[in-house]
Parts: C-alpha cells; sequence; structure tokens
C-alpha cells in the first residue's frame, strides 16, 4: 500500500469569531496543527495564535494529572525569550513576556510532545507506537491563558496529520470537521489501525474504536454499551449529547481503567485476558455521561459506581447474586481502609495522596455504599415513589439554570425536599462524619421495589438498543 499523509482538517471553512478580554484586547482564534511521528515515538505540535494583543502569554496544559508516558519540551516562540516556567494549582504553564516590539500577529508556538511508552498505563496516560496512538486531548493541547468567559468562545481550529491507513475517533463532534472552543480538551483520542463501529441506542448514536486483536468480538462490547445507554436513558433521562465516543486500547500489564473526558467520551485501558471490560466498568464511565453536574468525590464517584451498578442490573448485565457478590467487594474494600474510622470524606479529600487506586478511597467505596443507603432512604421514606436516580435527574435538571457544582448541604438539602423531611442525620453521620455504613446485605434486605421509570423514559426499553450497528 502507497504511504502518504492523510490530513484531517477539523473545522474548516467557518467564519472566524472574535471575543474580547477586558480592556477590549480581542483574543483569540487558536489553530493548532498535530503531526505524529510513530516510528520515533513525538508528536510536534504548532499552535498558531490570531489576535493576540495583550501583555505576557501564558501557555498552559490544562491537567494536573501525572499523564504517564508524556514529556513536554518547553515551547518555543520565534523572536521571543525562553519562557519562565511555574505550576499553577498543580497544572504546568509557560510565561512569555511580551516582546519590546510587541506581538506579532499570528503568534506561533512549536512545541514537541516526545511519547516514552508504546501502550498506555491506564486511562489517564499516553502512549503512541507504530499502530496506534491513546491520549486524552489535555495531554496535547497547550492553551493560552484567558478569562473564562473569553476562553467559551475563542475559536479553535484543529488540523492531525497522520499516516494515511490510520484511523481516528475523538468525542468532537462532526467527524472530519470540529469546529468549538476549548471544550476540545476534554476528551480521548484513539488514533491508529484501529476497528471503527457504530452503535444506534435508544435514540443515542455511539461511535466504538478498538485497537488491537481481542479474545472477543467488538459485536459483545457494543451490545453491552448499547444495553447500558438504554438503561440510563430510561432512569435518567437523555444524555446531554445525542453522540458519544467509546474507545479501548490495550493496557502495558494486567490492568484495567477507565475514564470520562468531557461530554462526549469514554476510554478503557483493558489488559488483553480474554475478556471485555466488566459490565460494571463499562457502566461506570457510560453513566458518567449522564451527570451533568459536579459534585464532591463521594458523590461524583462513588454514588456514580453505585448507581451504575444498579443500570447495569436494569439492563441485564448483572444478575442478582453477581450484584450482591460486587457490594460484597465494594463493602470489603471500605472495610479494610485503615482510615474508615477516623477520616470524614472531606477530610480524605484533604489528606490521601491523589492518583491512587479506587479501592485506597473512602470516596469511591464507603461513597458507594452511601449511595446504596441513599438510594434504601429515599425509597422508604416515600413507599417507593423516589430513589436515586429521582435524585440525579433533579441535580442534573438544575444544569439549565447554572447550577452546576454541588455541595453536600446542598445535595442533602435537594435529597430532603423530594422526601418532604429532613437528611441531616443521614448525611450528617455517613457524609459529614465517620458513622459505620451497614453492609450490603443488610440495606437489601428491606428495600422497597424500584419506582417505574416516567413515561416519556418508559417507551424506550433495552430491547430498542440494537436498532442499527455497523462494523468494519
Amino acid at each position: 500500500m502507497k504511504r502518504t499523509m492523510r490530513i484531517l482538517l477539523l473545522a474548516a471553512g467557518l467564519a472566524p469569531l472574535t471575543t474580547t478580554l477586558p480592556g477590549g484586547v480581542p483574543c483569540c482564534e487558536l489553530r493548532y496543527t498535530l503531526e505524529a511521528h510513530p516510528s520515533t515515538g513525538a508528536i510536534d505540535v504548532t499552535l498558531t495564535v490570531h489576535g493576540y494583543r495583550g501583555e505576557a502569554l501564558v501557555l498552559e496544559r490544562p491537567s494536573q494529572r501525572p499523564l504517564v508516558g508524556l514529556l513536554t519540551q518547553d515551547p518555543e516562540i520565534e523572536g521571543v525569550r525562553h519562557a519562565r516556567w511555574d505550576l499553577a494549582d498543580g497544572a504546568p504553564r509557560w510565561t512569555y513576556d511580551r516582546p519590546a516590539q510587541g506581538w506579532g500577529d499570528p503568534i506561533q508556538i512549536t512545541y514537541r510532545l516526545p511519547i516514552t511508552a508504546e501502550r498506555p498505563l491506564n486511562a489517564w496516560s499516553v502512549g503512541l507506537d507504530r499502530h496506534l496512538l491513546y491520549a486524552p486531548a489535555e495531554a496535547l493541547f497547550l492553551l493560552p491563558v484567558m478569562p473564562s468567559q473569553t476562553a467559551q468562545h475563542a475559536p479553535v481550529r484543529v488540523e492531525w496529520r497522520l499516516p494515511s491507513e490510520w484511523r481516528l475517533v475523538t468525542g468532537w463532534p462532526g467527524g472530519s470537521s470540529f469546529y468549538g472552543t476549548r471544550t476540545l480538551v476534554k476528551t480521548d483520542i484513539l488514533a491508529g489501525e484501529i476497528g471503527l463501529s457504530e452503535i444506534h441506542a435508544c435514540g443515542i448514536a455511539i461511535e466504538l474504536g478498538i485497537a488491537g486483536e481481542w479474545g472477543f468480538a467488538p459485536e459483545d462490547v457494543a451490545q453491552d454499551i448499547g444495553a447500558i445507554a438504554c438503561a440510563a436513558r430510561r432512569r435518567l433521562g437523555a444524555p446531554p449529547v445525542s453522540r458519544l465516543a467509546v474507545m479501548m486500547a490495550p493496557a502495558r500489564f494486567p490492568v484495567t481503567s477507565g475514564n470520562r473526558n468531557g461530554p462526549r467520551a469514554v476510554g478503557f485501558i483493558h489488559w488483553n485476558d480474554g475478556g471485555p471490560p466488566t459490565a460494571r466498568l463499562l457502566a461506570h464511565e457510560i453513566v458518567h455521561l449522564w451527570q451533568q453536574f459536579d459534585a464532591p468525590a463521594w458523590f461524583q464517584e462513588g454514588v456514580n459506581d453505585y448507581l451504575a451498578l444498579r443500570i447495569a442490573h436494569e439492563a441485564g448485565l448483572v444478575g442478582d447474586e453477581a450484584l450482591a457478590e460486587q457490594l460484597a467487594e465494594i463493602d470489603r474494600a471500605y472495610r479494610q481502609n485503615p482510615q474508615r474510622e477516623r477520616w470524614t470524606f472531606a477530610e480524605e479529600q484533604l489528606a490521601a495522596k491523589p492518583f491512587g487506586t479506587s479501592d485506597g478511597y473512602l470516596a469511591y467505596r464507603k461513597g458507594a455504599l452511601v449511595g446504596l443507603s441513599l438510594d434504601r432512604e429515599l425509597r422508604l421514606r416515600t413507599a417507593g415513589r423516589v430513589d436515586l436516580a429521582a435524585l440525579w435527574r433533579e441535580m442534573n435538571s438544575r444544569t439549565s439554570w447554572g447550577h452546576v457544582r454541588w455541595t453536600d448541604e446542598e445535595i442533602a438539602r435537594r435529597a430532603a425536599a423530594l422526601v418532604d423531611g429532613g437528611m441531616e442525620s443521614f448525611f450528617g453521620g455517613y457524609v459529614e462524619g465517620t458513622e459505620e455504613v451497614p453492609r450490603p446485605g443488610i440495606l437489601l434486605a428491606d428495600m422497597p421495589p424500584l419506582p417505574p421509570p416516567a413515561a416519556d423514559r418508559g417507551r424506550l426499553g433495552t430491547v430498542a438498543a440494537f436498532l442499527q450497528a455497523t462494523f468494519d
């Protein structure tokens, strides 16, 4: 096959959009060209900034995560002195002073990303070899720092230069055309010799990209994802977007890791042990896509883990016995945590080392049990009329009013409003305190049945998940 270079132009041919910084300084249109070099394990990036006339130019990698496998050489701007480097809340940034003659237009910035791993370590790391590239997008894109309102409207164009036989899947809408703002850094990227398929599940289009040879058929994963998406839609309502991207790549050693990165993409790094990722992990990340709010980690991750298990159970992927076993595993990790009688969730957030395994955090394991307890509490107080999914939908519904970030107190008040009674004792003991959560078997013993899904969601059953699926 003749090897050429293919250019994927994302966001071509659209009218420019001008925004203004305080003081009347227009900023900016950003254009990225990324060229992957699989043979050398590097990505060269050219960032062209149009319309910048501020003082210092500050570039930032918008992630506090280590992003294992990635090295970033200092960006270079022609004719500008070497940058000052520092960290801002854990995120690396480079500051360039305004030249005496002022900033040119455009400003051209170049930098190289040496990728040190052929396979990613986990879903929040980077890997590049002759066959694939996997990365969270924020690993690749350095961004000029600007006020948040300006950043929301600064137009972005991206051009990928990849080997001709490579394919690319991201959470960006529009296929080979992308026009947007800095939301582009909240997605994952999988490129290379990958298999692509598309699922249409209950009105949701899901693009599935899989790299490598596996001991299972991609159709099996697609069916599980479709079933989870339908069950989630029935319980949690329509997702915030109508098109999702799911990608999977092989891990470097025996581990399975997932992430939800932005509103449209989930990624799985999975050890090739012959089977696909578990239904629990698939559901955990996919249910995150229905999560339009930000909440403390015990709710964001722990309660999500329990609700995802429940969704997988409703989808028929986790049976009654498997549900009890997986809740027991969560319970064992919680009771083995040496800090469970000492730390509240807030204290763990301050004192625990970041980026560890899920089993090591109360927010994940105790949080899941608090989710089960909260589900039970809501159902008991309303004779099964209100459940955890109803609280979730209430929290999602308030994002359209600008209520995105929730505190413990706000979650407690919203839960209390749903049951016409106080939740002070529940939240004071389990969330703000260190009260021991009962074992899952006790919590499940007298759990009222689930309320039926709302009428507009009830018509979308799991059997509708597979209206169309295409593979190539």
